[in-house]
């Protein structure tokens, strides 16, 4: 019996599953609606759809990887349990001060996020760590005693445990932290030095916060699926998608819920990343529009863009993620006018429940799904396999009576008009992840994924300058894709400023040896055999006088006076790429080293085919389309994915449907088929070398 592997990204709108069977690398897919109130049960409706589609015993699949918003959701509705804080006595604001950062300067009205855990369940206890580590003040039990009482009459699930200094010696979080689970076992409790060892007291105390306060919310769904997911898979270890691009087991994703804050978006970054690597491109720039959000991501010669500080809803998360830029721009995303008759688009989306207006499922307002509709470019017949019936009418009506009527428009240029303004937020996006992160646009090839990417792409390429778009074979799921091959990853992280001179050989040894102790450690906890383990060794470092680190890789090899100035030089050629400038005559600092622990999963090269002699596919049908470009409908050609075969090039306007997916190819473009399945549509924008 082969072995086979179940990926399922649990998405805001739909559900994606991807079936690998390990030995020939097929891939199967299945897509199913989600279910916004009972994610576990969208969970196994995939894993159910996946095995009908793939036609496989449920027993031989080994191995389960999925994606939730369990966690995000939660934080961004603030609906998290009644959390508490035990912090340093005198620093229980810290939570509430924050930064002082302001999202609008100018506004002098703005209300602040509410702090996630209220004043009135922050609570300070006498402890004290110097800034060397040296204890100071050891926290007395009869004065926690008092505070758990006060807990205790409050209801509270959670505690979250932050003290002052704690990242640099955690012994005093470490005693509060046994006396919770002596005293009170049935709490969540969470303390910062197991979850963030690192300096910064505001985003540390924030970040358990979160942690503390999502592991009742993902204690329950996990206890919830596990045995369910037993049922159906007698056979297949469960692990969850974390924000890193790493896999997570069960055991992990309870105590450290944090970690899988952004696991949905995850794994469409790897699917670009082994794209780049396997394909050889060296920028690769990830565009994946679902129903609810578009996600982009940057792949820099065959590597994720990786962030130590993340943002969700305001909420400073300081944990290693993938750099992915969110916003609310999705197929799912409504048309609104303000009170000045301002057209906007998002972010507030329609979802699964009641979705567009064209789903019949009780939507009232318009949306970008909506638009498409309108303009033609989706084509009820073929949306879903034809298995979702769409109301066209109801969409004509909706644009035509909220957006086209206030405005004195058509209903196709009001339609026009919301799609333009759904892909001008969405070249915003693009801009920000790569122009401005020091990389040319260009220079690079778009990746357009999720079940509505591939219909934006084009256009959204073509107007950030990016002369080509790679549709990968199965794009609407192609997150879930990325799931099945994600290796089990842990992250760790020790802050120890140096300066100077005192960047050693012998005191990095020192950082590095104890950073690699625990990534062996939870390695073998995972039952990763040693052979496909794989440490990774970075650095955060600044000139001295800056506020803030980059994140530099060490090179592998003995640490030694060369390898350190290999990083030195690494670091001033990484802060060039950034910030165009970079200054060798200015003294480094080292300020945190960081390890990444790999457990290896394998994964089947990219399949290739072989090319035939090209010429045109056999047309489906026509279809009146409307295009900005003819200013107007044009009679355009369909095409069926399936029977576009490796060196076949298909002239613009024209649209290519498939199972997950709608393709459009703008007129004066064209899109010719690779050696591995992929459709490579070439925008009219102009490659720019370096």
């Amino acid at each position: 019996m082969s072995s086979v592997r179940i990926g399922v990204d649990i998405g805001g709108t739909f559900t994606d599953v991807t079936v690998l069977n390990e030995e020939d690398g097929n891939v199967t897919i299945a897509k199913v609606p989600s279910r916004k109130s009972d994610p576990g049960g969208a969970l196994l409706d995939g894993v159910n759809a996946g095995l009908i589609a793939a036609g496989i015993d449920a027993a031989s699949v080994t191995l389960l990887v999925h994606g939730t918003t369990i966690v995000t959701n939660a934080v961004l509705e603030n609906k998290l349990p009644r959390t508490a804080l035990i912090t340093t006595k005198g620093f229980r604001d810290v939570l509430e001060i924050g930064r002082h950062f302001r999202p609008d300067m100018y506004d002098l009205q703005q209300d602040r996020v509410p702090p996630i855990i209220p004043r009135n369940r922050r609570y300070g206890l006498a402890e004290r760590i110097s800034a060397a580590g040296e204890v100071l003040v050891r926290p007395e039990e009869a004065d926690f005693d008092n505070i758990l009482e006060s807990i205790k009459a409050d209801n509270v699930e959670a505690v979250a445990i932050c003290f002052l200094n704690s990242y640099v010696n955690p012994e005093n979080e470490a005693l509060v932290l046994g006396w919770l689970n002596q005293k009170m076992a049935s709490l969540a409790v969470s303390a910062s030095y197991d979850v963030c060892r690192e300096m910064r007291e505001f985003e540390r105390v924030s970040t358990v916060s979160v942690n503390a306060a999502a592991i009742p919310l993902v204690a329950k769904y996990l206890s919830e699926i596990t045995p369910n997911i037993r049922g159906v898979l007698p056979n297949a270890k469960v692990l969850l998608m974390q924000s890193n691009g790493g896999s997570l087991t069960v055991h992990a994703a309870r105590n450290y819920p944090a970690r899988i804050l952004t696991s949905g978006p995850a794994g469409g970054a790897l699917a670009v990343q082994r794209m780049s690597r396997d394909m050889k491109y060296p920028s690769l720039l990830g565009v994946d529009m679902g129903g609810t959000s578009t996600d982009i991501s940057l792949i820099q010669d065959g590597e994720l863009q990786m962030t130590t500080e993340a943002d969700v809803a305001g909420r400073p998360i300081k944990l290693p993620m993938i750099a992915i830029n969110t916003i609310g721009a999705g197929a799912g995303s409504i048309a609104w006018l303000d009170e000045v008759k301002g057209l906007h688009v998002g972010p507030h989306s329609a979802g699964s429940d009641p979705g567009p207006v064209a789903y019949g499922k009780g939507g009232t307002q318009p949306t970008v799904t909506d638009a498409n509709i309108v303009l033609g470019r989706l084509l009820p017949q073929f949306f879903a396999g034809g298995r979702i019936e769409l109301d066209v009418e109801g969409s004509r009506r909706a644009i035509k009576e909220q957006i086209g009527d206030p405005l004195d428009m058509s209903v196709e240029e009001a339609a026009l008009g919301i799609v333009r303004i759904a892909n001008a937020n969405m070249e915003r996006a693009v801009r920000v992840s790569s122009a401005e992160k020091g990389y040319d646009p260009r220079t690079m090839t778009m990746v357009a994924f999720g079940g509505a990417g591939p219909m934006h792409a084009a256009a959204l390429a073509k107007s950030a300058g990016m002369p080509t778009v790679l549709v990968p074979d199965k794009p609407g799921v192609f997150s879930a894709v990325g799931l099945v091959m994600a290796d089990i990853r842990h992250d760790f992280v020790r802050t120890w400023i140096l300066r100077g001179e005192d960047i050693a050989p012998d005191v990095l040894k020192e950082i590095y040896e104890q950073l690699e102790t625990l990534g062996r450690e939870a390695l073998d906890a995972d039952a990763v055999p040693a052979k496909r383990q794989r440490l990774t060794r970075t650095a955060d470092m600044r000139y001295v006088g800056q506020a803030y680190e980059i994140n530099v890789t060490l090179p592998d090899g003995e640490i030694d006076a060369a390898l350190i100035k290999v990083l030195s030089d690494r670091f001033h050629a990484h802060h060039n790429q950034l910030y165009a400038h970079f200054h060798p005559d200015k003294q480094i600092e080292f300020v945190s080293g960081r390890l990444i622990a790999n457990g290896l999963m394998s994964a089947p090269p990219m399949r290739q085919y072989k090319t035939d002699g090209g010429g045109c596919p056999a047309k489906l049908g026509d279809h009146r389309i409307y295009f900005e470009e003819v200013g107007g409908y044009a009679d355009t050609p369909i095409y069926s994915r399936e029977v576009l075969t490796p060196g076949m090039v298909v002239q613009g306007p024209a649209v290519v449907v498939q199972l997950d997916t709608t393709i459009i190819i703008h007129p004066g473009q064209s899109a010719t088929i690779d050696s591995h399945a992929n459709l490579l549509i070439a925008t009219g924008g102009e490659a720019h070398a370096r």
